[in-house]
């Protein structure tokens, strides 16, 4: 016998009688199967459906739903496995599960008790009971999204159970699944399980031999989010011609910010002269935060020559430009305001302007921020690379059609 439950105040005045008599010990003897199924059918479909029944009211409703009415119990058996699981009470889940699944099989049930045992911390029970599920005939028959997420759960419990070798095949399943299916959330869930775990055992170029393939120039969330994976995590397997098409894709999308991040990173990585030029011309570009771009100048002017350089000028002055923008991002950008003056104040006296009449030639230099020196240091900039990225022009456009946007939505 299950406890009473409150009557819901909603509850239609023909099925009160019986729904009092069902929440007595003794009222079922006078009820019959009809009755049962009216009430039980409203609370199903008024109450479950409607998201407004609790743990309690569900564990009432499971004790009443008929025996004939098989999916109905398996489906609020489910429910009740994972309130309970959500809730601490594990065993309860595990034995509820159980116990339904000995009387009819499903193979969303045998999802969730896996994921009971599993957080019993009994893992081997768990992926025993995910594997088996799995191998089921009807699996094919399944919504997509269910199998796929048990060959993620199952890897993740691998993991778990440091069977990391056995993990990749049930990850390289739910992604080749998720591909087929358009799965995009699952899709990146796996592909994500899959990258980190082989970075972590030194399989960095096996991650981008696995992730190559599902790429695209499409401006899609999916391919951005693939993207981001290979630009963040694996930057360093990429090709140039492999940043050409994930730049692409970001760039169609109009979000330049994981191209910007990532010029940046192999810019602090390189002593390379041109691969900080393009860094920097991106981050001015994009007004990427100070915090990252003052260092860049900091490099490019880093010796004598550099500041006696024409361009000198302009990549000091830019960088303290790009300080005085209010950006919530950087939270030292006082400090950088004043490093990059001190740099300015040194490139000047690199070109022989002395430091008391620095102030007046930066005015009449026109290398303030209200003179358009970000915007005239990166065009200026662009024309010292010696190799310009196919994806370049795109950037530009995109930049200025930031800009014009900012600049209409700002206050008269």
């Amino acid at each position: 016998m299950t406890h009473a439950i409150t009557p819901p105040p909603s509850l239609p005045a023909p099925l009160q009688a019986p729904f009092l008599l069902m929440n007595q010990q003794d009222g079922s003897t006078t009820l019959n199967a009809a009755d049962i199924m009216a009430v039980t059918d409203w609370f199903y479909h008024e109450r479950w459906h409607q998201d407004r029944a609790d743990i309690k009211e569900l564990a009432w409703l499971l004790h009443w739903l008929l025996p004939e009415q098989r999916d109905r119990r398996i489906e609020i058996a489910d429910a009740l496995s994972i309130m309970n699981l959500q809730a601490g009470n594990i065993e309860a889940a595990i034995t509820l599960a159980q116990a339904t699944l000995s009387q009819c099989d499903d193979f969303g049930l045998r999802h969730t008790l896996a994921l009971a045992l599993a957080a019993h911390g009994n893992l081997e029970a768990a992926i025993h009971t995910l594997e088996q599920a799995l191998q089921q005939s009807d699996v094919h028959n399944l919504p997509p999204e269910q199998p796929i997420q048990a060959w993620l759960d199952l890897a993740r419990i691998l993991q778990n159970n440091h069977a990391l070798f056995k993990a990749i095949a049930p990850m390289k399943q739910a992604i080749a699944l998720a591909f087929a299916h358009q799965q995009d959330d699952l899709l990146r869930d796996g592909v994500q399980l899959l990258v980190e775990q082989l970075i972590n055992q030194g399989g960095m170029d096996e991650a981008w031999i696995t992730l190559k393939p599902l790429l695209s120039e499409e401006a899609s969330p999916l391919q951005q989010a693939l993207w981001t994976i290979a630009f963040n995590q694996l930057a360093r397997a990429l090709s140039t011609a492999d940043i050409d098409r994930g730049a692409m894709c970001f760039l169609a999308a109009k979000n330049p910010d994981p191209l910007v991040r990532l010029m940046i990173g192999r810019a602090e990585l390189t002593q390379d002269h041109q691969t900080r030029l393009l860094a920097f011309i991106l981050g001015l570009m994009f007004l990427a935060p100070i915090d990252v771009t003052a260092p860049l100048a900091a490099q490019l002017l880093r010796r004598d020559e550099d500041r006696q350089k024409p361009t000198a000028p302009l990549i000091a002055a830019a960088a303290m430009a790009l300080a005085e923008i209010p950006d919530e991002r950087s939270l030292k950008r006082a400090h950088w305001y004043r490093d990059a003056m001190m740099q300015l104040i040194s490139v000047a006296q690199h070109q022989g302007v002395p430091e008391a009449a620095v102030k007046q030639w930066a005015i009449d230099a026109e290398l303030l921020l209200e003179h358009h020196i970000i915007e005239r240091t990166y065009q200026t900039l662009i024309q010292e690379l010696t190799q310009t990225p196919p994806w370049l022009s795109q950037a530009i456009t995109l930049s200025a059609a930031i800009k014009a946007q900012n600049t209409a939505s700002a206050p008269a």
